[in-house]
């Protein structure tokens, strides 16, 4: 019953469409390259995996995965690799990108950098997974193909020695679709997303900081989305904290840091039950890095 649940919503939308939104992260500072090329090199070299698990207890609900992997910066520059998937019941999405960012000094302790990001957007719709009825040939669905398209971002990061603020769009290609096949047209739209974040280190004595963070996104034709964590850290070792957003969930995590030079992450997102929302259930999400430098 459920998997017919999600195969009326994606047929509902096949024949006037946009593609769908990007996958928002819990841990969003550790996968900051993906919506930002400027973050590239700002942490050092690294390799990072992240995957989340959306809508317990539903088959074939949302799983999104990212890889990141940052150079060490070098004569002011630095290079990055960002790779993400979206998996939604038939369809999955995901980007392929290399980002390039560049530092330049503001004063002693603050940094501007800039960053842009070029790749691969991709979209797989298998239809021949669909629940279906009747046997009989679908009009509707003689339209959706999939597709490759490129992208081109950008991004800005202003970085302190306890703060940093980040706005950029990680693809402005406003690439549209459109097909027609018997009669029946589909088309289909990559709106840009913009997004903000803002971060502050706040020392509460010599072995604790309060690390309150904030990530922000615009796209079009969708909800805005604010997400807000705060997070108490125990002498670099381990984070813990408690997130709230605006689409009515709330959240907790913690992270382990510096072991051996791997960090490992666990976070929890509880849906709240207070809109007439179809769809809601309760998200894992699982971090892993290792450090080179």
């Amino acid at each position: 019953m459920k998997k017919n649940l999600l195969a009326i919503v994606f047929l509902a939308f096949a024949g006037v469409a946009s593609a769908q939104q990007q996958p928002n992260f819990l841990f969003y500072q550790q996968n900051m390259s993906t919506i930002n090329p400027a973050y590239a090199g700002t942490q050092g070299r690294f390799v990072g995996l992240n995957y989340r698990s959306a809508w317990q207890g539903i088959e074939d609900a949302p799983r999104a995965a990212t890889l990141v992997y940052n150079t060490s910066e070098q004569n002011n520059a630095a290079w990055g690799f960002t790779y993400s998937t979206d998996r939604v019941y038939v369809e999955n999405q995901g980007v392929i990108a290399a980002d390039y960012s560049y530092k330049l000094k503001v004063d002693e302790k603050t940094n501007l950098f800039l960053g842009i990001k070029a790749g691969l957007l991709y979209n797989n719709i298998d239809v021949a997974k669909l629940n279906r009825i009747t046997n009989e040939q679908n009009p509707a669905l003689d339209g959706l193909d999939n597709y490759i398209n490129p992208l081109v971002g950008v991004g800005a990061l202003l970085k302190g020695e306890r703060f940093y603020v980040g706005a950029s769009v990680p693809n402005f290609l406003n690439s549209e679709r459109f097909k027609e096949v018997n009669g029946v047209a589909t088309t289909a739209t990559d709106k840009p997303h913009f997004y903000f974040t803002a971060g502050y280190e706040l020392p509460i004595n010599a072995y604790l900081d309060f690390n309150p963070s904030v990530l922000y996104r615009v796209v079009g034709a969708a909800p805005n989305q604010l997400t807000a964590i705060a997070q108490v850290t125990y002498m670099d070792k381990i984070s813990a904290g408690l997130g709230v957003s605006n689409n009515d969930y709330i959240s907790g995590l913690v992270m382990f840091h510096n072991l051996n030079q791997f960090s490992f992450g666990y976070g929890y997102e509880v849906a709240q039950r207070t809109t007439a929302t179809a769809l809601r259930a309760n998200t894992h999400e699982l971090v892993i890095r290792y450090q080179f430098d």
